[in-house]
C-alpha cells in the first residue's frame, strides 16, 4: 500500500507540473517526466532521506525544464518549480478539507477509502488544471517585462532560493540549539546558495548566447539584403548594357551597310574602344563568390566586397574551388572575416592606390583563407594589433583584433598566420577539416 501511495504522489506531481507547463504536454513527455522525477525521489521513498530527496526532486525538475523545449528553457523551470509548490499546497489543502468532513470511523473502510482517493484525485486535477491555465495566463501572456528572458532567469533563481531556504530550514533533521546542528545548516546554506548561483550564471550564459547568435543572424539577414540590393544593381546594369550594345551594332550595322570601313573604323576608335575601361571598372570577379555555398558567408562577403570596390579600392576575389562548408561555426567565422575585412579596408583607402585581395582555397585537408591588403607602414609591431585595447586609429577601442584572436584560440583546428612586408599586410587563416575541429572545452 506504502508503494501505492508513493507512485500516486509522483503521479500526482508530475501532473501539477504538466497542468502549468508552457506548452502542451503530450503522452510521452509527461511518462518521461514522471519516470525522471520517480527515480530523483528514491532517497525520500527509499533512504528516507527527506531534505536531500525533496532537493533532487526540485533538481530534476529544473533539469527537465532546461533539457526540453530549449526555446523556452527559462519559462520551463520556473513553471515547474511552481508546480512542485502548487502541489504540496493542493495536496495539503485537500487532505485537510477531506478529513474534516469524512470521520476517521468511515475513512477506514476499503470501499470508502478507494472512492475518497478517486475523489481526491479528481479534485487535485481540477484545482491545478484551473490555477495552471490561470496562471499561464497571467506569467506567458508576453506583455512587458515579462517578455525577456533575463527576467525568466531572475524568477528562476529567486524561486529556487527560497525553496531551498525552506527545505533547509524546516526539514533538516538535527539538535536543537547544538553546535553541530548550526554548522550542518550552514553548510547546507552555503551549498544551496552556490547551486542557485551556479544555475543563475549557466542561465545567464544561455541568455547571452542566444543574444548573441540572434544579432549574428541580424547581421547575416542584413548582408543577404545587401546582397541582394547589389544584384539588383548589377542586374539593371546589365539590362542597361544590353540595351546599349544592341543601340551600338544597330550604328555598326549602319557604316557596314553603306560600305563605310573608314568611317566605321572612326566611330570604333572613338566611341567603343574607350568603354573597355568603363566596362573593366565594374568587373571585380565578383562571380567568384558563387563557388561558397555557405549563404552567410558569400552574403556577408558580397557586402562587404561591393562596398569595397564603391570606396574606390581595387578588389581581387580568387575562389577556384567549390566551398560548401566551413569546420567552425558560421558565426564564429562571419565575425571572424567581418573585423578582417573591416581593418582591410580601412587600411587600403589610407594609401594611395588602395588594394584588397581576397583568396579561398579549400584543399584536401582544410580551407585556406587570405586577406591580403595595401597599407601604410607606420612602425607598429604585429604582436600589438592583437592586444586589446590597441588601435592604430584615433578614437577607436581597439577590440576588433582582439576579439578575432579570442574565438580563434577557442578552435584546436584554427591558425591564424599574420605578416606585414612590403606595403602588404596578410592575414592567413588556417580552417582544419580533420576530427578536433571542435572549441576548446565542448566536449
Amino acid at each position: 500500500m506504502d508503494y501505492i501511495d508513493t507512485l500516486l504522489s509522483f503521479f500526482l506531481l508530475s501532473l501539477a507540473i504538466r497542468n502549468v507547463w508552457p506548452q502542451r504536454m503530450n503522452l510521452k513527455a509527461f511518462t518521461a517526466l514522471y519516470i525522471l522525477l520517480l527515480l530523483a525521489g528514491i532517497p525520500v521513498t527509499l533512504l528516507s532521506c527527506i531534505p536531500y530527496g525533496l532537493f533532487g526532486i526540485l533538481a530534476a525538475a529544473c533539469i527537465y525544464g532546461l533539457a526540453v523545449y530549449r526555446d523556452t528553457a527559462s519559462q520551463n523551470v520556473c513553471m515547474g518549480m511552481i508546480g512542485i509548490v502548487l502541489t504540496v499546497i493542493t495536496e495539503n489543502l485537500l487532505a485537510g478539507v477531506l478529513n474534516n468532513l469524512i470521520p476517521l470511523t468511515l475513512s477506514g473502510q476499503q470501499y470508502l477509502s478507494f472512492g475518497v482517493r478517486l475523489l481526491r484525485i479528481l479534485l487535485f486535477y481540477l484545482i491545478t488544471l484551473f490555477l495552471g491555465r490561470l496562471l499561464k495566463k497571467i506569467l506567458l501572456s508576453g506583455k512587458g517585462i515579462l517578455r525577456l528572458p533575463q527576467t525568466w532567469y531572475l524568477i528562476d533563481a529567486a524561486l529556487l532560493l527560497l525553496i531551498t531556504i525552506y527545505l533547509f530550514d524546516n526539514l533538516i533533521p538535527g539538535q536543537n540549539g547544538s553546535v553541530g546542528r548550526m554548522i550542518y545548516n550552514n553548510a547546507l546554506h552555503i551549498s544551496g546558495y552556490l547551486l542557485v548561483m551556479v544555475f543563475l550564471l549557466l542561465a545567464m550564459r544561455c541568455s547571452w548566447l542566444e543574444k548573441v547568435q540572434t544579432e549574428a543572424k541580424q547581421k547575416a539577414l542584413q548582408d543577404l539584403q545587401d546582397y541582394t540590393r547589389n544584384l539588383e544593381v548589377l542586374y539593371n546594369g546589365l539590362r542597361s548594357f544590353k540595351h546599349d550594345y544592341v543601340n551600338i551594332l544597330l550604328s555598326i550595322s549602319g557604316y557596314i551597310e553603306n560600305g563605310d570601313m573608314d568611317g566605321l573604323k572612326e566611330f570604333f576608335e572613338d566611341k567603343i574602344f574607350p568603354t573597355k575601361n568603363l566596362i573593366g571598372q565594374g568587373d571585380y570577379k565578383l562571380n567568384q563568390l558563387g563557388n561558397i555555398g555557405v549563404l552567410e558567408i558569400k552574403s556577408l562577403l558580397s557586402a562587404k566586397m561591393i562596398y569595397a570596390h564603391e570606396s574606390g579600392i581595387d578588389v581581387t576575389i580568387d575562389i577556384p574551388n567549390r566551398v560548401d562548408s566551413f569546420p567552425i561555426d558560421t558565426v564564429d567565422l562571419a565575425r571572424i572575416l567581418g573585423i578582417f575585412l573591416d581593418n582591410a579596408m580601412e587600411a587600403a583607402l589610407e594609401t594611395e592606390q588602395p588594394q584588397l585581395g581576397l583568396n579561398i582555397i579549400r584543399n584536401t585537408a582544410s580551407v585556406s583563407i587570405i586577406i591580403n591588403n595595401r597599407y601604410q607602414d607606420n612602425g607598429q609591431m604585429l604582436h600589438k594589433l592583437k592586444q586589446k585595447g590597441f588601435s592604430t586609429k584615433l578614437g577607436h577601442q581597439g577590440i576588433g583584433l582582439s576579439n578575432a584572436q579570442q574565438i580563434i584560440s577557442s578552435y584546436n583546428n584554427v591558425l591564424l598566420e599574420t605578416t606585414a612586408q612590403r606595403g602588404c599586410f596578410t592575414q592567413h587563416v588556417e580552417l582544419g577539416l580533420l576530427p578536433g575541429g571542435i572549441k576548446k572545452g565542448v566536449m
